[in-house]
């Protein structure tokens, strides 16, 4: 096997871990650098000096995308086949693993994989690490942090890190992408179960905006395949079949479908048979399509980990594409850009962090999400307005007025009607526009 240079770097960064006595360590490497291939490469490579591995994933996807990475011979563990144990590698579903514990010795293996390693913390998961403790341990995942913000150092003692999506991006590893973030949507209210919003209040609000997800689809997207991602199941099948009904190719994907299903939904995918699949949380993670040109985020999330992880699912590169982000619920601005920094520990996000300002701001005119420090829309050109201190003399004092002024002023104008009235007042070419944005910023404020 061949890998990247990045790659290469990163397997020498694990072994180092495991040479400095490690027993246990996650590796990152954003959605789309390759994860797959690096883990594939260590397997091998620790068969040939006579050590049995077990890869562990959790989804039937997962499975073959592991299983065709493989350069050598392997046994597969799933759910009604037989097992082969002959083979030192074995690729394994983890739920059928837990179910076989009393078959499989808990020294049989030397090196355990966890693939989407975020989940180690899950009971199933942690079942089966636990009962292979005496093997080296090896996570892998893009998000190393779980729903919650918690990271992951209950189960890894060292994390190493590959180059930032930024960096994968420039060098043309990843596909760079427009992210689009239409107005419409407002969390406000909505509650949280488990550290994410609750789906059911989520599906409530999302269905007011599924006119829009067609109509952007057209403007920014026409003709290209795109993923759709959903608040549950029957969201999901709404989505599908209002494309439909509007002469959009559509279906819906889930995991209540047989795997011979699901590979056929996914291969029209790739051939441009299908232009939008709708799924809930089936293809969130490791499904690869790259011909794939966008994502349509319909399912509000608080997750940093879903958020990057279903924007990722469009940045496979693919000749010269340019991927389109249409996030009609407010993830961006709510958890940030795909490409800004993230600064992953084992311990996760801190509380401040957690609570930061946004990142992120959209362009009145064209609805594109930037840095928030941005001065130009690169979509459209849009100049930000600058804003201006002015200074103002009070018994002697310099008192800083403006920005206060204009905060309250701003304040004040509670209806959209109030807004366009003050952007005339304050010389705004498209005042409409502005007063749009200030409410839409004052939904996301509100949850």
């Amino acid at each position: 096997m061949t890998l990247r240079p990045y790659q290469q770097q990163l397997v020498t960064d694990i072994r180092l871990q495991y040479q400095l006595g490690k027993r246990s360590v996650l590796a990152v490497l954003p959605t789309g650098g390759g994860k797959t291939v690096c883990f594939a490469y260590i397997a091998d490579a620790a068969s040939r000096k006579g050590n049995r591995v077990l890869i562990l994933v959790h989804r039937a996807e997962l499975l073959d995308q592991a299983s065709r990475s493989l350069p050598m011979h392997h046994g597969i563990i799933a759910a009604n086949r037989a097992m082969d144990l002959s083979h030192a590698v074995q690729v394994a579903s983890v739920q059928t693993v837990a179910r076989r514990l009393h078959l499989l010795p808990r020294d049989m293996f030397q090196l355990i994989v966890v693939d989407e390693a975020h989940h180690t913390t899950a009971g199933t998961w942690a079942a089966v690490v636990e009962h292979f403790n005496t093997a080296k341990l090896l996570g892998v995942t893009a998000t190393p942090i779980r729903g919650d913000s918690r990271g992951l150092g209950e189960h890894y003692q060292a994390m190493v890190q590959g180059p930032s999506a930024q960096w994968l991006t420039d060098n043309g590893y990843l596909a760079a992408a427009r992210v689009l973030a239409p107005p419409g949507f407002s969390a406000a209210g909505m509650r949280k179960r488990m550290g994410d919003f609750d789906q059911r209040d989520a599906e409530q609000q999302v269905r007011a905006i599924h006119g829009d997800c067609v109509s952007h689809y057209r403007q920014h997207l026409a003709g290209q395949t795109a993923i759709a991602f959903c608040c549950s199941v029957a969201h999901a099948e709404a989505v599908a079949a209002l494309f439909n009904a509007s002469g959009i190719a559509a279906a819906s994907i889930d995991g209540t479908m047989d795997a011979v299903t699901r590979r056929h939904l996914l291969k029209q995918l790739g051939a441009n048979k299908i232009k939008v699949l709708t799924s809930c949380a089936l293809i969130g993670e490791g499904v690869d399509v790259p011909s794939v040109g966008g994502c349509i985020l319909l399912r509000p999330t608080a997750s940093v980990g879903l958020h990057l992880q279903m924007i990722g699912r469009c940045l496979r590169p693919s000749g010269s594409k340019v991927a389109v982000v249409l996030d009609h619920v407010g993830n961006c601005l709510r958890l940030g850009h795909h490409l800004e920094p993230r600064e992953w520990t084992l311990e996760g996000l801190k509380k401040q962090d957690r609570e930061k300002a946004p990142s992120v701001k959209v362009c009145p005119k064209c609805y594109a999400a930037m840095a928030s420090q941005a001065r130009v829309c690169g979509e459209c050109g849009h100049t930000f307005a600058a804003e201006v201190r002015e200074l103002e003399q009070v018994d002697g004092e310099l008192v800083e007025m403006a920005a206060r002024e204009r905060k309250r002023e701003q304040g004040t104008a509670q209806s959209l009607d109030d807004l366009i009235a003050l952007g005339q007042r304050r010389g705004y070419k498209n005042p409409a526009a502005w007063a749009k944005y200030v409410m839409y910023g004052r939904s996301l404020k509100g949850r």
